[in-house]
């Protein structure tokens, strides 16, 4: 069956760390994250969707995650609590660290591209929605699924 589809991308800068143990990635590093989504209609339409509205909806979504540092959900209380590690940094170093949560066990490109595609899922009625995450180049994690 045939689709037609359109994309947009968005991106962000932002840090993270993924588990010593799965990845010699382990430090805290940063990226600039693209977000490629496209959505897609079964048949030759004319429409699929208003690309102005796809972008500020997927704007909406990582948005808090821009200029952050994203922390999986079991390390949020670590960063967050009151005398925490994002407390700690601003008091000694005097240098303010913005948290976002992602609410996975870890964070990784493949996590976020589940994530802004469950989000999505949620707003937009398609046939094909399929979101890859870029953290470096070449580097793309993808999250698809059709109807």
């Amino acid at each position: 069956m045939p689709y037609t589809c359109i994309s947009i991308e968005e991106t962000f800068p932002a840090a993270h760390y993924t588990n010593p143990r799965l990845s010699p990635a382990g430090t805290l590093h940063g990226h600039n994250w693209k977000v490629k989504v496209t959505v897609c209609k079964e048949g030759k339409s004319g429409w699929v969707i208003d690309a102005v509205k796809l972008r500020e909806l997927v704007s909406e979504i990582v948005d808090p995650f821009r200029f952050s540092l994203i922390v999986p959900e079991q390390d949020a209380r670590l960063w967050l609590q009151r005398n925490g590690l994002r407390d700690m940094i601003e008091e000694n170093i005097g240098v303010k660290v913005r948290i976002a949560v992602l609410p996975y066990p870890l964070v990784s490109a493949e996590t976020m591209a589940h994530y802004v595609h469950s989000r999505l899922s949620e707003e937009l009625t398609v046939d094909c929605l399929k979101v890859e995450v870029e953290e470096s180049p070449g580097e793309v994690a993808t999250y698809d699924e059709c109807i």
